[in-house]
């Protein structure tokens, strides 16, 4: 029998006892055994009673005399402490360790104190209270219901505790208020708009009121750190959809990419699978929905060839920009994408839009 959740026998003895078995069946005195030891006499008694703990050293002389192992007493020894140890212990400081275990399982506590959504100062019993709303579950030991279908560098691993902060901070974002929106718009026409109108930066700063007008809620909440998040959409419960920028990369290329790839799971029904999350979404995958968005995403963002020749100057890329209506960090991010650019180069072209975001 085991004492639960520690791991330990439901009964211990000291290390001294087995060695007194050891000495015994030796036919060997106590006397006798610390002569061989080169220890005294009342320093072995003192271990054969519980009196003195073994130590690394003990037990190498010990297992050196028994023929024995010395990792064998020193876990003995181990054992008989732990066990006596969980006899006494104070049984709501294991069960609070336990309980900021499971939060950090859960979520990133650190930086969602930082942005105040875990009060600040909160005992545990609110730190709890404050995680099971925004994960919208009833206790925290229940799962998170999210359905995710989501793209990431290693596909086949479960979302981590910052994305799945992410999203739930997209939706708590989401809930604050429940707009009367139309119906969805021609969303090719909002990707073209969308393109067109940041061709300025700061005209990001007016794109969610643009995408509401076509039925569509448009929302900034910052990356988490690790979270590797660049955006993500979802149906709401009237079944509106929802998009969500990071910014985790806030080159106005990127911002501008993965907000049309996320209209483009919208355009092709992909939300009805669960919640897109997407990280690195200028990286390579084998999944055909995230290929068949990309697809669109980059179609709409740049609908005719670049058609530039190496070496590719500064002034191309401008006038290239210029007749196809679009920024010329577009081009570049694509240029650099396919490698025909080095990311190094042109990157004043390529400016950070990370305070249109944040106007949200």
């Amino acid at each position: 029998m085991m004492i639960e959740s520690t791991g330990l026998p439901a009964q211990a003895f000291p290390a001294g006892e087995y060695l007194r078995d050891e000495i015994e069946a030796r036919g060997w005195t106590i006397s006798e055994f610390a002569q061989i030891l080169g220890r005294p006499p009342q320093a072995v008694s003192e271990i054969l009673n519980g009196h003195k703990e073994i130590t690394p050293e003990t037990a190498l002389e010990i297992a050196a005399a028994t023929g024995t192992e010395a990792a064998t007493w020193l876990r003995l020894q181990n054992t008989y402490r732990l066990w006596k140890l969980a006899r006494t212990a104070d049984p709501t400081r294991t069960t609070a360790v336990s309980r900021r275990a499971r939060l950090a399982q859960l979520v990133p506590m650190p930086e969602l104190r930082q942005r105040g959504i875990i009060p600040a100062g909160a005992s545990l019993d609110d730190e709890e209270a404050a995680v099971c709303d925004l994960l919208q579950i009833s206790d925290i030991t229940e799962p998170p219901a999210f359905e995710f279908a989501a793209r990431r560098s290693d596909e086949s691993a479960p979302i981590s505790p910052a994305q799945l902060a992410w999203i739930a901070c997209v939706q708590r974002e989401a809930g604050r208020s429940e707009p009367d929106l139309p119906p969805l718009g021609d969303l090719s026409a909002l990707a073209a708009a969308t393109v067109r109108l940041t061709r300025e930066p700061s005209k990001i700063a007016v794109l969610p009121d643009m995408f509401a007008q076509n039925g569509i809620r448009l929302l900034y909440v910052k990356a988490f750190n690790s979270g590797k998040i660049d955006g993500g959409a979802y149906l709401d419960k009237a079944g509106l959809p929802v998009i969500g920028l990071s910014g985790r990369i806030q080159r106005i290329d990127s911002v501008v990419f993965t907000l049309l790839h996320e209209l483009a799971h919208v355009a092709l029904g992909h939300l009805d699978n669960g919640i897109r999350v997407d990280s690195d979404v200028c990286s390579a995958t084998e999944d055909e929905t995230e290929r068949a968005a990309d697809r669109l995403a980059t179609r709409w963002a740049l609908p005719e060839k670049i058609a530039l020749s190496a070496p590719i100057s500064k002034r191309a890329v401008l006038q290239r920009a210029t007749a196809l209506e679009v920024h010329p960090g577009l081009i570049v991010g694509r240029l650099q994408y396919q490698r025909i650019l080095p990311w190094t180069h042109l990157r004043d072209l390529t400016p950070n839009v990370r305070q249109f975001l944040a106007s949200w």
